[in-house]
């Protein structure tokens, strides 16, 4: 019986010391926070001219000269960078695709959508490197 009330105590000791850890890992890193709060803001027309550089991603639609020919993006929110931005983009074959768009700290960018006014099976990514900063 005494062995069993100190392995229970040994189990609560290390329960103690990893939530100790745990809420410890959990603080905001200092370096990090700040370069997040100096991020320069990201414009529309910056991801736009970079949505024009992607290639389309619609099957069969590929090739030589399949990039987008026009590209519309509009964002909700008045954070540096934007997210989530909503782009309609322009291919030189119908139709155009509708991409909800992330912009990263690193200024890369990874998008999600689907055709407009057609039924397609699964989801259409686009994605790129990087946004230009406004001089």
């Amino acid at each position: 019986m005494r062995f069993g009330g100190l392995l229970v105590a040994l189990i609560l000791l290390l329960g103690l010391a990893g939530t100790v850890l745990a809420l410890h890992g959990r603080e905001g890193n200092a370096q990090f926070v700040s370069a997040q709060q100096s991020l320069t803001p990201v414009g529309a027309s910056q991801l736009e001219r970079l949505i024009l550089t992607t290639s389309d991603p619609r099957p069969g639609y590929g090739g030589r000269g399949a990039h987008a020919r026009a590209a519309r993006c509009v964002s909700t929110t008045r954070s540096a960078l934007g997210d989530p931005w909503s782009c309609l983009v322009r291919y030189r074959r119908s139709p155009d695709v509708r991409y909800r768009v992330t912009v990263y700290a690193d200024r890369s960018i990874y998008g999600s959508g689907a055709p407009i006014g057609e039924l397609h099976e699964g989801v259409l990514t686009v994605r790129g490197c990087c946004v230009a900063v406004s001089p």
